[in-house]
């Protein structure tokens, strides 16, 4: 995966229209433009974006240099969700299996690991807590030491919007796994400080960030209408279970056939951490608690949609969520291949399922390796000849992309189009496009394509593409002529 990201890279693919949206901002940055209001109402953790932009000053403004921060992100996340996941299931060679596979069919995660977002810094945050041991935290919270520890796993609510989630999903997952096997009282002191340093890194955060984005929260929760849990209850049982399913079992895209398979060792996972939990069994003690915070950290995103807005549909803003359903489906593998280990039949059964798991898995990692990046127009800007024409259209739903390029288009005039702007008439004109995912793009090139009295596509490939094109001259034109 992180091999695969690499070739990503070093391919140095243009920003694809969200990543243009945040690039447009550094182009010319200043302290004062990144701490306020972004162009095109977009969030991303001022702070974060701050050291991106000391890259850029440093550096200067190209696109390997925007994308190093998010790409040594996903290099260092993915390390570390492996490194969870082989905690977790190398009692067993099968539950290995499952982990690996689960892992290698992350491609929502694998489609993050180069983009100009803050979504690879969030899962390398959020994947922290994980990584502490019980044994530390029980030294922190019950005997009142490592306090500098304490104060490093706070302050990165500084710079992520979902880094709290997954910190005090961690700290509830562990105090209710010791205080029903041991004891319940921890050290005041710790928790007095816990606090304080958290409200103090809220303020701050809210000073940087929330009072600018909840000026655009109208606009973010229309976007992500169909992806939170308290519109979907207005619309009812149907809506509202779709969308947990989405959030569950979206991460699979359409392989019903993977989701029959990973759902019901997600439900076993849960029954067995629970149970093992109303027990007071310890299990492996490399483990602990984490299991239990996994369970928090996916009731808690649910709630966070249902009480403040948060959206929940598989994909970037959920990612950090994603290992804790693979670690669910983990736990389950390991209940039933622990108890089905003496019955041949079911270990057959069992493989096989571990291998539609496998096939899927690798079958979409492999397209990933072999699949163009989208919205790449660097293909299409190679082939624009300004001899041919020297002026280039862009169209509306593409002008964020051609804002962020490093280099000038190779043409003497760039229009960026708008919905009421047209390219000139009665010359030869290049028009570009890209990002016709939206009905209304599609519509507006359609249109164009329409109007032209020449049009002659020159490229196309994912998601852009270039044609040579001429207007008829207006009738005043006609008889000037």
């Amino acid at each position: 995966m992180i091999a695969a990201a690499a070739l990503r890279y070093f391919a140095q693919p243009t920003f694809w229209l969200d990543e243009a949206f945040v690039a447009v901002s550094l182009k010319n940055s200043s302290p004062g433009l990144l701490f306020a209001p972004l162009e095109y109402g977009q969030y991303f953790p001022r702070l974060y974006l701050a050291a991106i932009a000391l890259l850029r000053e440093t550096l200067g403004y190209q696109v390997w240099v925007l994308r190093l921060l998010p790409w040594l992100c996903f290099t260092a996340a993915t390390i570390f969700w492996a490194r969870l996941l082989i905690k977790r299931s190398r009692q067993h060679a099968a539950a290995a299996l499952v982990a690996a596979s689960l892992l290698a069919g992350s491609i929502l995660w694998l489609d993050q690991a180069i983009q100009l977002k803050q979504y690879t810094f969030d899962v390398l945050l959020a994947l922290v807590p994980f990584l502490i041991a019980d044994a530390l935290l029980d030294e922190i919270f019950v005997r009142g030491e490592r306090k500098p520890i304490l104060l490093a796993l706070v302050l990165p609510v500084l710079f992520s919007y979902t880094y709290p989630m997954a910190l005090g999903a961690r700290l509830i997952g562990w105090y209710l796994y010791r205080g029903r096997a041991t004891a319940w009282r921890l050290n005041k002191s710790a928790i007095f400080i816990l606090i304080m340093i958290f409200a103090l890194a809220m303020i701050s955060i809210w000073a940087t960030d929330y009072r600018f984005n909840f000026k655009d929260s109208a606009s973010y929760f229309s976007y992500w209408d169909d992806c939170i849990l308290r519109s979907r209850i207005a619309h009812g049982f149907t809506e509202t279970t779709r969308l947990l399913a989405k959030f569950l079992w979206g991460w699979h895209g359409r392989q019903p056939l993977v989701t029959a398979v990973i759902a019901p060792l997600q439900l076993i996972g849960v029954y067995s951490v629970v149970r093992g939990w109303k027990k007071r069994e310890r299990n492996d003690s490399e483990w602990g608690s984490r299991s239990v915070g996994s369970i928090v950290l996916i009731g808690g995103v649910i709630l966070a949609s249902l009480l403040v807005n948060y959206p929940i549909c598989a994909g970037r803003v959920t990612l950090f969520a994603q290992i804790h359903l693979q670690i669910l489906a983990v736990e389950g593998a390991l209940f039933l291949l622990t108890r089905l280990s003496r019955s041949k039949l079911a270990a057959a059964v069992s493989y096989v399922l571990i291998g539609v798991i496998l096939f899927h898995s690798l079958r979409e990692f492999a397209r990933f390796v072999r699949a163009e990046p989208e919205e790449n127009l660097r293909p299409a800007i190679a082939e624009i000849d300004p001899n041919a024409a020297n002026t280039v259209w862009v169209h509306p739903c593409s002008v964020a992309q051609i804002r962020s390029l490093p280099e000038p288009l190779p043409v003497s005039e760039v229009l960026l189009g708008t919905e009421k702007r047209v390219p000139p008439r009665g010359q030869k004109v290049w028009i570009i496009w890209s990002h016709l995912g939206e009905e209304s793009c599609r519509a507006r090139l359609e249109q164009l394509q329409r109007q032209a009295a020449v049009w002659e596509i020159v490229h196309t490939g994912p998601g852009r593409g270039l044609a040579l094109a001429e207007f008829e001259p207006k009738p005043e034109q006609h008889k000037e002529q």
